[in-house]
Order: structure tokens, then C-alpha cells, then sequence
């Protein structure tokens, strides 16, 4: 059985803190797997939001997982116009994440959720070597106006990016994002739009089986779920309510997707 500590590191000129998930028999060639939630949770949030397939995954491969707290719930991403308490202050989370890897001084997988995957556009700019690999999921890369990156090549590395069709606050589509109906500030590219600013060029080799599509190029893979929201897929919660995230199924699980896109390999095989 896992154990789980919180724990704190200094980064940035603040004190962080980050919830520790340490597996029963940890591997040395695992990765280390950090979330990052979105707005307004934080890690415990997410974990439970997740249905813990996070946790599993961690547990099957023997990995440490860390699950990050942002600062007032919400992380300074890219995005040009300052919405939130981390972007107001100029919170350098970039730095926070980076030592949380030194700290564990192993390969990192990131996994960011809405706000979290937004972060994750951003450090895939800034500090492309920091990650090993990454998964941004309901998150579109900001419009041009609205992004302090543009013109800036992210990092070379394996990317799964999921995203429902669904999704009543970051529209599948591209646009505003809405919160109870109503819209926020800045601009969403489509979900198609944003995997393919990582993807190389060409088009992909495209496989739907029932309400799941998955979309490869070398490299990226873009998942499209047909009639979910703003959810992390998972075989275990439904997350409501649903005028607030959108409607859940249980047809893939994040967990195991990430296993198999970066062939991490769980040591009961």
C-alpha cells in the first residue's frame, strides 16, 4: 500500500507545498509523476476529482507521484491577461516544479489538468528539458493576443493531450471559457488546433472506437471524448454537479492511457 505525506520545498522565494505519493515497491527506472490541478482545487482535489488513477498508476509502475499545490488554488501559467491570484503575484511555479524534480532527481512525466495543463503549456516553452514527457488535459493552448509565448517552439518530447466534446467551461471547440454559463476573459484555440501545435506535420493515423478517438503522429497523441465535459477520465467517479463540468463516462482511464502512450510498464507484467 502507497504512503502519503505532505511535504514542503522552497522555490521562487516562497515556501511550496506538494501532497507525496510514495508506492509499496518503488522502482528505480520509474518517473516521477507530478499533477498539477486546475482552478480552484488543489492536490487533494484532484486526486479524489481523478477517481486516484493517478494513484494506481503510480502504485502498478512503482513510481513516486507528487501532487502540487498552486498558489490560491490556481497556477501562473501564460495566459496575458492576469485572472488569478498566482498570476496577479507573478508566482514563478515554473521554479516550483523544477525543484520538486531536483528534489527526486529522476525523468518527469507532468500531468496537468484546465489550469494545470496551461502551466504545462508554459514550461514546455520555458523549460522544455525540465520534463520527460507530458499530459495536458481539457486545456487549449491560448489565442496568439492572449499568450506571452507565441512564436516559441515547446520542447520535443512525448505529449498525450485529451479533451471532451462536452466540456462546458473550456470549449472543445476553441473560444471563451465560460464558468456557470458565463464567460471569462481570454481565448481558447479549438482542442484540435492546440494538438497540433505539438504534433509534427502530416496527419495523423486516426482510430475511434465508440465514443473514444485517439488521433497519432510521431510522438503526440490527441485523444477526443465524445460527449464528456471538463472532467479527468477515469473508470471510478462522476464528478459533478453536472451544470458545472458536463456529463462523465467511464469508457478510458487516465491512468492506464499514460501507461500505455510512454510504455511505462507495470510490474505485475
Amino acid at each position: 500500500m502507497s504512503n502519503q505525506s505532505k511535504e514542503f520545498i522552497d522555490a521562487g522565494g516562497r515556501r511550496r507545498s506538494y501532497i507525496h505519493v510514495a508506492p509499496a515497491s518503488p522502482q528505480p527506472d520509474a518517473p516521477l509523476l507530478i499533477a498539477l490541478h486546475g482552478t480552484s482545487q488543489r492536490g487533494r482535489t484532484m486526486q479524489r476529482f481523478s477517481g486516484r488513477t493517478l494513484d494506481a498508476l503510480a502504485e502498478r509502475i512503482g513510481a513516486d507521484l507528487v501532487y502540487l499545490n498552486g498558489y490560491g488554488r490556481a497556477w501562473n501559467d501564460a495566459r496575458k491577461q492576469k485572472t488569478s491570484r498566482a498570476q496577479k503575484a507573478g508566482i514563478d511555479d515554473v521554479s516550483f516544479v523544477s525543484a520538486v524534480i531536483d528534489r527526486f532527481s529522476r525523468p518527469a512525466i507532468a500531468v496537468g489538468f484546465s489550469n494545470g495543463g496551461q502551466l504545462v503549456h508554459r514550461i514546455l516553452r520555458e523549460r522544455p528539458a525540465l520534463l520527460a514527457g507530458a499530459a495536458i488535459i481539457a486545456a487549449g493552448l491560448p489565442v496568439d493576443d492572449d499568450f506571452m509565448l507565441v512564436g516559441v517552439r515547446p520542447g520535443a518530447i512525448p505529449i498525450l493531450l485529451l479533451h471532451g466534446t462536452a466540456d462546458p467551461i473550456v470549449p472543445y471547440g476553441g473560444g471563451r471559457p465560460r464558468m456557470l454559463g458565463r464567460p471569462t476573459r481570454g481565448m481558447m484555440q479549438s482542442a484540435r488546433e492546440t494538438a497540433r501545435s505539438y504534433a509534427p506535420t502530416g496527419e495523423p493515423a486516426t482510430v475511434r472506437d465508440g465514443d473514444v478517438e485517439r488521433a497519432d503522429w510521431d510522438g503526440v497523441r490527441f485523444i477526443t471524448q465524445f460527449g464528456t465535459g471538463h472532467v479527468i477520465p477515469n473508470r471510478i467517479t462522476s464528478p459533478g454537479p453536472l451544470a458545472v463540468v458536463g456529463p462523465s463516462h467511464h469508457d478510458i482511464d487516465l491512468g492506464e492511457e499514460i501507461e500505455s502512450f510512454f510504455g511505462l510498464t507495470s510490474q505485475s507484467r
